[in-house]
């Protein structure tokens, strides 16, 4: 099975003798695309940008402003750039050294080549300049693996009507249907009862246009943790709907984040010389380690139609090639286009059999329903979807109105509202395999399990399923609690545990009437207060175990949580183990 087969990849590979050989690099090295014939630029491009990707092993390095390398023709492409009084500076701002450790670190894993970051370089032309034909002219070089004019860029988000304000600061979780089990939703709620599964221990890099970061119900995490490029817009709507959806703070107000225990950085594309989206993806990924995420909230325009997901630009593929070489786990929206991704205006780049950056692409839904939205990308490159309408999150104020950091939304829609739920799913899940296992899941591993036990798609194009965590912990066979029975007074219970063949269970329960189990600093649940164990054994060969219980007869329980339940398993033939998720015993 796939799963499995991935399951080794995050052992680092020691760097293979044939990575330094130029004629295997080069073999396999992942295409960004064929030089063109001639050059088109489109409304869709910046009229005086462009970016140079040079070969493989070139060598090429920035100082003082001039392009230089032991190759003469290399003097050449820099000599004709500085007689066009054209101004060169690199499209990632990491040091070299970085870059190569970076590099190297994703090589050494994965057991193949990758682009040589430091190769890529950002020209901005000077007025009148033709810049086709400056494409053109270093397309001529053979140093140059391929020049191309640099598209602009916007938010994936999609224009709703704003209903009436609130005016008031109420509990939205109610709305979040999103949150709910599957087909509606991605079942948040479940995988938060689980030890890890709040998103503690994982930081969220979310790279885009600005946001409202002193919003109240993202300030928690949010508050001035800028990387990278600084500048981005405030106060921002877009940002801080995305940060409201992942991060919403769990307390008896506004939303409830997906993973509102992940830290949050917040990466803009926009730079002191305009945009620069290579740069700040790459500066997200920069700020965050293996097992941690990268979202990337833009769609670029320019050339094929548009608008498409920014990785079809080369040096973004190459940024988030290397990032999930490197463990780091990278979502991003599909796009609001309605374009098929595998027509071949896209020369085959969408397709994982040329190349796969190891990303988890989003498409958008109708909301509740699983058929495609009207406006979202699709094809066989996107991996999942999300909800695409009426998402209820921080920002706009349609939902509520009041000063920027009050302000709440019930129509924040675009495959920009669809992509954080597939990461917040994917956090949760990676989140709560860390806790158990002590490692991340490999990016393509986690991927993979988002299809394969996701709720299918309904009608249109090809967006992929809708992630559902809990089918997903089933599959990773995490250890894990289930009750069924007549929750009444008086009422039959019978809990099930379940996880790996022969593993040690003890289930624990709380006094009655007790409050909720306590979440630990590292991200672990424990029931507070008195509690005892009730049942101690082996799971049997079908991997689970079985316990009864009868609920007082009592009417006064009614509307109560009479206890709560938790589980605990040592692992077969280790002396690891790992808490179980927790349930509420809710009277009827």
């Amino acid at each position: 099975m796939i799963l499995t087969s991935f399951m080794t990849a995050g052992v680092l590979l020691s760097q293979s003798p044939s990575l330094q050989d130029p004629a295997y690099r080069s073999a396999r090295l992942a295409p960004l695309g064929d030089k063109p014939v001639a050059t088109l630029v489109t409304a869709d491009h910046e009229p005086l940008r462009l970016e140079i990707k040079f070969v493989d092993g070139a060598g090429v390095r920035l100082i003082d402003g001039r392009l230089l390398a032991s190759s003469d023709e290399v003097g050449e492409v820099d000599q004709l750039l500085e007689d066009m009084g054209a101004a060169r500076s690199r499209t990632f701002q990491q040091s070299d050294d970085w870059l190569q450790t970076f590099r190297v670190q994703g090589e050494a894993r994965i057991g193949r080549p990758l682009h040589d970051l430091s190769l890529f370089y950002s020209v901005r032309l000077t007025e009148g300049a033709d810049l086709a034909d400056v494409c053109d002219r270093l397309n001529a070089f053979d140093c140059v693996e391929i020049a191309y004019p640099v598209g602009k860029a916007g938010d994936p988000v999609v224009a709703t009507a704003p209903s009436a304000a609130l005016g008031t600061s109420p509990d939205f979780e109610n709305l979040q249907d999103y949150r709910q089990a599957a087909p509606l939703g991605i079942d948040a709620d479940y995988g938060n009862t689980f030890a890890g599964g709040t998103g503690i221990g994982t930081t969220i890099a979310d790279t885009e246009t600005g946001w409202t970061d002193d919003h109240e119900d993202i300030a928690h995490k949010a508050l001035g943790n800028f990387v990278g490029f600084t500048n981005a817009p405030y106060p921002w709507n877009h940002g801080t709907a995305v940060v409201g959806e992942l991060v919403g703070e769990n307390n008896e107000s506004g939303v409830l984040g997906i993973s509102h225990s992940s830290d949050i950085v917040l990466s803009s594309h926009q730079s002191a010389a305009g945009t620069n989206i290579p740069g700040g993806v790459m500066n997200a990924i920069a700020a965050v380690g293996p097992g941690d995420m990268v979202l990337i909230e833009v769609q670029c325009f320019g050339g094929p139609p548009g608008p498409y997901p920014c990785e079809y630009v080369a040096s973004t593929f190459a940024a988030i090639e290397a990032a999930t070489a490197n463990r780091i786990h990278v979502f991003a929206a599909a796009g609001n286009g309605n374009n098929n991704l595998d027509a071949p205006a896209y020369g085959g780049l969408f397709d994982i059999r040329v190349r796969d950056s190891g990303s988890v692409m989003v498409g958008a839904s109708d909301g509740a329903s699983l058929n495609k939205a009207s406006f979202s990308n699709f094809g066989t490159r996107v991996d999942v979807h999300g909800w695409g309408f009426d998402v209820v999150t921080a920002g706009y104020g349609d939902l509520q109105g009041g000063p920027a950091t009050e302000q709440y939304t019930q129509g924040f829609s675009g495959t920009s509202s669809a992509s954080p739920i597939a990461l917040g799913a994917g956090s949760i899940l990676n989140s709560i395999h860390r806790s158990v296992h002590g490692t991340p899941l490999d990016p393509r591993v986690l991927r993979e399990l988002l299809i394969v036990t996701g709720t299918p798609q309904g009608t249109g194009g090809e967006i992929g399923p809708r992630p559902d965590v809990r089918a997903a912990i089933e599959q990773l066979n995490l250890p894990r609690i289930e009750i069924a029975g007549d929750f009444v007074p008086g009422g039959e219970v019978t809990v099930t545990q379940r996880g790996p063949v022969g593993a040690l269970h003890v289930l624990t329960s709380s006094a009655e009437l007790r409050p909720a189990p306590v979440l630990t600093p590292f991200g672990e649940f424990f029931l507070a207060g008195p509690w005892q164990r009730v049942d101690v054994g082996v799971l049997d060969a079908s991997g689970f175990a079985t316990y009864d219980f009868t609920i007082p007869n009592d009417p006064s329980l009614i509307g109560t949580t009479y206890r709560y339940l938790q589980g605990w398993m040592r692992f077969p033939g280790t002396n690891g183990g790992s808490f179980a998720n927790y349930v509420p015993v809710d009277v009827q």
